[in-house]
């Protein structure tokens, strides 16, 4: 699978039709970019289930055993056709653990959750099997330019991180409104694509060393890390102006990235 002057090459050997431009947004293990060269220690087994259980249905809601166990709800709206409300469920999982994770009973991995979040339990009723769980794995990796194998980058496929800020969909989002913005004030290609990447090149930057930092903070086997986060930073978040900075961190906004754009 590839690109080549304007065409998708696929593994049977076929290819497309030419475009005048391929856009790559098929993430972080897009065949037409540079993979990772290594995952992060940690990962996380995800699962959509119904909405059960004392949860706030506004906010995401985590639990954590210092820095090495984390447990999290996150409501994720309804299917079209259904009325029932759904839910994210997720818990934190070291890569070189996932063999002895996939071996285990599920119940004892179940009485792990319960141990440190028994609110849970409505939500792991519904877990029946390991294949109920998909493991995702999170890289650190940012492309020196979002151009590559004849096609631009947006999203993951250009920059990929954590998902400690919750910022994924987010970027992606800025990526393609950058790219239009590019397209619709330049008539040369080349032109525009290069105001593509200088356009986005310091949000990303900023959002990549941030999320870099707090990482290890929610996922790590560093216990001093958790002691920070447990002890000094969560009493300085409550204390102005931490609200409203923290607000801008997580709502993508450090760095005023639509002002940019738009300048």
């Amino acid at each position: 699978a590839g690109t080549s002057s304007g065409r998708l090459a696929f593994e049977d050997g076929r290819e497309s039709a030419r475009f005048g431009l391929v856009i790559d947004a098929l993430g972080m293990r897009s065949p037409l970019s540079r993979q990772p060269e290594a995952n992060l220690a940690y990962g996380a087994l995800w699962a959509s289930l119904d909405w059960a259980g004392p949860f706030d249905p506004h906010a995401l809601e985590q639990r954590y055993e210092a820095a090495r166990k984390m447990a999290g709800v996150l409501p994720i709206g309804r299917l079209p056709a259904d009325p029932t409300p759904k839910a994210a469920f997720f818990w934190s999982l070291r890569h070189d653990q996932r063999t002895a994770w996939e071996r285990q009973g599920l119940e004892a991995w179940k009485d792990e959750v319960r141990a440190l979040w028994p609110a849970t339990e409505p939500l792991l009723a519904q877990i029946t099997a390991h294949g109920d769980l998909v493991f995702a794995a999170y890289a650190h990796r940012t492309l020196r330019s979002p151009l590559s194998c004849d096609c631009v980058h947006v999203g993951d496929s250009w920059h990929c991180t954590s998902p400690q800020l919750g910022q994924g969909a987010n970027m992606a989002l800025l990526d393609a409104y950058a790219l239009a913005l590019a397209l619709e004030r330049q008539d040369d290609l080349a032109l525009a694509l290069a105001e593509y990447a200088r356009l986005r090149l310091w949000h990303i930057r900023l959002y990549q060393a941030a999320s870099w930092a707090f990482t290890p903070a929610y996922q790590s086997d560093s216990l001093a890390m958790a002691w920070l986060r447990d002890r000094i930073v969560a009493p300085l978040t409550r204390v102005w102006p931490a609200p409203p900075v923290l607000a801008g961190l997580v709502a993508g906004q450090w760095g005023w990235p639509l002002a940019a754009l738009r300048g």
